[in-house]
């Protein structure tokens, strides 16, 4: 709804809220879940056992090669720093910089054989560079004591940050539990229509989507792997052309509906997803060229999401028979599903572990993701009545208030499957604000308060207007986007206006709509909005509204020629907003979902037409500048 601040102020003391009261953030005495715990706990006895064996040439007075190897075992490079000298110091600060590296591989890839094999190699190294010689004395206790008051020093951190959360849950409770919630039970209405920057975008988008579906002219290909991979870059249009047509476009069908449907063969396409293969070889171990039945969640998830919110805009299903989804490694091997079939593998893999969750990358799980493939499934109930996150869905929260709320109320974004412990340098405003819309169809009340947790802690509106927003200094907050372009912050902000923008919470809107205008460019905010108040929660929750799903559609139109800029039907009339996409002219329009033989009158111009038995009719309509074409029964 666009309402001016006197309107809005006024509708909102009527509109009835959808969460009653913030909840206060749950008391922590504990730093970890039962299942967290039990998995770190087995962790550390790992590495204690790892530690002993590793010191042990030491403590038996072996050989300096058996001792450096040992050393080069606890911690990478301590065997170059037990041979000593300037070499061994350079060896030993080369072989910390190998396996910082391969750390930031193997949560970036899942290669889980890095580690060890960093460690094994450099070991090995050591014990070689110091045949012959002995190492220095006094690191025969020096490095064991080193190393183990780095790990006595990290948990100490850890537990005064366990402490710091907790205070910080102590003070935030009294203010987040007095805010007013902001969702509100709004009725379903449209958009107004594109302003200029986001017909540049749309048309971007399209233009992208409506080549052959095997020409991949426009996307970037320079990231494999991570969040400018394929699969996001599709998404990520999947879902704005999905929401856009649910608020602005929903009497549109025509090409928009064929660039959705070219987005998702895309998404299937090999190029799509052949990375599954090499990283459930090296991160699973298990050569396997099925990107669908095991883990895998960044895949399936967000097809699962781009599948559920165009049946939802668009009303229609054509990824619904047996094969429709095929995910085609060569001609002799193909992986026949279709969007029920997918979903059931979805099901299957929540409900393989322990935590209800199931990972990403191999073996680490990230809550966006898992927020992602749930919502897959709610969009798939909702339009087919089917029970699939029911299945799923009390371990599934039970592991998202015991397993991956953190003490202050904030959510834990990345977490090692089977060693439990998480990365904290992804915890940040961008991966937080990520998960908002995927919170507000199934837990208003808890988007609400880790909506007010972000605010209290990282982002509040200046006193100029603008946004003031905290960022760590390491992780995704400070990554470029996927775009490759010059700004670090981007991703942050638009997540955050994103948020808001589901929230409703139209000062931090106006705010970060600033913010990106004075820092990048004035017309990115409009390029960046495609969904409304509650848009995710809506689609999840309501579909369509019947006068949308059964009145007058603008069917057909060509493009480039013809941009539809706004396409809305109170289930009698039709209201079109247009632009010529080149030169001005006089172009076909196609409508559908009339009565069959009703005469219908274009208003601006006069004309008549009578609808087919198919209901089904045609107009050629001058497009001159921005036209506006309202279509009614005669």
């Amino acid at each position: 709804m666009n309402l001016d601040p006197f309107d809005r102020d006024a509708v909102v003391q009527t509109v009835p809220r959808i969460v009653d009261r913030i909840p206060p953030i749950p008391p922590r005495t504990r730093m970890h879940g039962p299942i967290t715990a039990r998995l770190l706990y087995r962790f550390y006895g790992f590495l204690a056992l790892w530690f002993a064996a590793g010191v042990a040439p030491a403590v038996l007075g072996l050989g300096p090669q058996w001792i450096a190897f040992g050393f080069g075992m606890i911690f990478p490079g301590a065997g170059f720093f037990y041979a000593g000298g300037v070499a061994g110091v350079a060896l030993a600060l080369v072989s910390v910089a190998a396996f910082a590296v391969i750390m930031f591989i193997w949560w970036a890839r899942g290669v889980i054989l890095g580690p060890p094999a960093v460690l094994l190699g450099t070991a090995l190294a050591s014990a070689a560079w110091i045949e012959g010689s002995s190492g220095v004395a006094w690191m025969t206790w020096g490095i064991p004591v080193a190393v183990a008051g780095v790990h006595g020093y990290l948990a100490l951190g850890r537990r005064r940050e366990f402490a710091a959360a907790q205070a910080r849950a102590v003070d935030l409770n009294p203010v987040i539990t007095k805010v007013e919630p902001l969702l509100r039970d709004y009725p379903v209405v449209a958009a107004g229509e594109m302003p200029e920057a986001q017909i540049a975008e749309f048309r971007r988008m399209l233009d992208l989507a409506l080549q052959p579906v095997d020409s991949w002219n426009g996307f970037s290909t320079e990231d494999t792997w991570q969040d400018g991979a394929l699969r996001y870059q599709i998404c990520t249009m999947s879902w704005n052309l999905s929401m856009g047509q649910y608020t602005q476009l929903p009497a549109f069908h025509g090409y928009l509906n064929t660039a959705q449907e070219n987005l998702i063969c895309k998404h299937i396409d090999r190029k799509t997803w052949n990375y599954w293969y090499w990283e459930s070889l090296w991160g699973n171990l298990k050569p396997d060229k099925n990107p669908v039945h095991i883990d895998n969640i960044m895949l399936t998830g967000f097809l699962g999401v781009s599948l559920g919110m165009f049946e939802t805009s668009s009303g229609t299903s054509p990824f619904a028979a047996p094969g429709s989804l095929t995910f085609r490694w060569d001609d002799k091997t193909a992986f026949p599903y279709s969007h029920s079939t997918m979903l059931e593998e979805v099901v299957k893999n929540y409900k393989r572990y322990d935590m209800g969750w199931f990972p990403c990358e191999p073996r680490w799980t990230y809550s966006m993701c898992n927020l992602v493939g749930r919502t897959a499934l709610e969009l798939h109930d909702g339009r087919h009545g089917t029970h699939y996150a029911e299945a799923i869905s009390d371990r599934f929260e039970q592991t998202m208030e015991e397993e991956m709320m953190l003490a202050d109320g904030r959510i834990k974004v990345c977490t090692s499957a089977p060693f439990g412990f998480t990365v904290p340098s992804l915890s940040g405003l961008f991966g937080e604000a990520w998960g908002i819309r995927f919170l507000t169809p199934h837990a208003p009340a808890q988007a609400e308060r880790l909506w007010q947790i972000l605010k209290q802690q990282w982002i509040t509106r200046k006193d100029d207007g603008g946004l003031d927003f905290k960022l760590l200094p390491l992780g995704w907050d400070t990554r470029k986007p996927a775009d490759f372009s010059k700004w670090p912050e981007l991703n942050p902000l638009i997540l955050v206006l994103w948020s808001a923008l589901e929230m409703g919470d139209e000062e931090i809107i106006a705010a970060t709509r600033t913010e990106i205008g004075r820092r990048y460019d004035p017309g990115l905010a409009d390029a960046m909005t495609w969904s409304r108040r509650n848009t995710v929660r809506d689609m999840v929750n309501k579909g369509l509204p019947e006068a949308w799903a059964k009145g007058p559609i603008l069917a057909e139109a060509t493009y480039p020629d013809v941009i539809v800029t706004r396409a809305v039907t109170d289930g009698e009339a039709l209201d079109l907003v247009l632009h010529p996409g080149g030169q001005a002219g006089a172009f076909d329009l196609g409508f559908a979902r009339l009565k069959p033989g009703r005469s219908y009158r274009i208003v601006q111009t006069g004309q008549t037409l009578e609808a087919a038995l198919d209901g089904r009719a045609t107009a050629s309509v001058a497009v001159q500048g921005r036209t506006e074409i309202k279509l009614v029964p005669a």
